[in-house]
């Protein structure tokens, strides 16, 4: 599990700077970023260097095994082509999880960023496949090292504040759906499940990982009410107010998603805590999920309809529940948790 020598508060402000960040980059270059959440990703990673090297490499392994080794055999593009780009790149980090022998257990102050981050090479080597290798590694690497200078003074501006560095250590909730430690597995069962929900059903899941989080968080359901309300909110102000407005499409629509979900769910959530005196807190120690999942369930309710993503998302999320429930029982029974 990654560990970072910042705060919440500075891995959520820098998943925002990230995206905004990514956004001019595509707009003046028409490079993209490997994704929006990437820079962010890699420039909180960069406490450990060889981590970041070794996603990057993943990245550009991933999308050697599909345009090499895939493609030539199968006909993929489109969604279907990224689907096989993630499984690929979940694939090789499961592989080398096990190669290194570092299963352990999760750290709860960012598991999030890191179930989100199992999705980074296959990210990276989708943008690779579009743009060359040699462009997508330009464009990522250049808005890594602004992000990580950000990070840094940012970091350092708080440390000045008095008491604004001290953060204290959110454990997440102990009422889960399956164990933690099996948040990788959850991830790689919620892309497979989402896969084959799509393919059969034609209906999307909100995105890869939504159904690993949303089984994660399932018993609390007023986890699951704060992120069906925060992705209504998300949905209304970027359908209703800002399209009609704005030339918002593709990978724009996708970033207001990202940017305004981010705001109104970290708003909600300060305000719920201050309400209730710290007694909840929505989707407790999950950093950046809770950011996330309502945006990516939003962007797939604005291109399917909302019936269509309830089903979907309930559909993959009851799939990796069960998964993730009978391996947890296992794990649990042969002593391994």
């Amino acid at each position: 599990m990654a560990e970072y020598a910042v705060t919440f508060d500075v891995v959520r402000v820098t998943l925002v700077v990230g995206v905004v960040l990514s956004m001019i980059v595509y707009e003046r270059t028409h490079l993209t970023t490997g994704g929006a959440i990437v820079p962010a990703y890699l420039a909180l990673s960069l406490v450990r260097p060889l981590a970041v090297v070794v996603t990057i490499g993943f990245g550009y392994l991933t999308h050697l095994v599909v345009t090499k080794v895939v493609a030539p055999r199968r006909i993929i593009y489109g969604r279907r082509r990224f689907e096989v780009e993630v499984l690929v790149g979940v694939a090789l980090i499961l592989i080398g999880t096990a190669v290194a022998a570092r299963a352990g257990t999760l750290d709860p102050h960012l598991a999030a960023l890191s179930g989100i981050g199992f999705l980074v090479p296959g990210i990276i080597a989708h943008d690779m496949g579009r743009q060359r290798p040699g462009r997508t590694a330009l464009a990522v690497l250049a808005t890594t090292v602004v992000l990580a200078a950000f990070v840094r003074a940012y970091s350092g501006l708080i440390e000045l504040i008095p008491g604004a560095s001290e953060t204290a250590a959110v454990q997440v909730a102990s009422v889960l759906g399956y164990p933690r430690e099996l948040l990788l597995l959850g991830v790689a069962t919620s892309v497979l499940v989402g896969m084959l929900v799509y393919a059969r059903l034609g209906l999307r899941s909100g995105g890869f990982v939504t159904a690993a989080y949303l089984a994660l968080v399932g018993p609390r359901w007023w986890d699951l009410l704060f992120t069906i309300v925060i992705a209504v909110l998300v949905w209304a102000i970027v359908v209703k107010v800002l399209m009609p407005r704005m030339v918002i499409f593709g990978r724009r629509k996708l970033s207001s998603m990202v940017l305004v979900g981010s705001l109104i769910a970290w708003a909600a959530e300060s305000g719920l805590i201050w309400i209730s005196h710290g007694d909840y807190v929505p989707w407790r120690g999950l950093t950046v999920a809770t950011l996330m999942v309502p945006a990516l369930i939003a962007n797939d309710a604005e291109r399917q309809g909302w019936e269509r993503t309830a089903w979907g998302t309930t559909l993959t999320s009851i799939g990796v529940y069960a998964v993730g429930s009978a391996v947890g029982a296992l794990a649990a029974w042969g002593g391994w948790l």
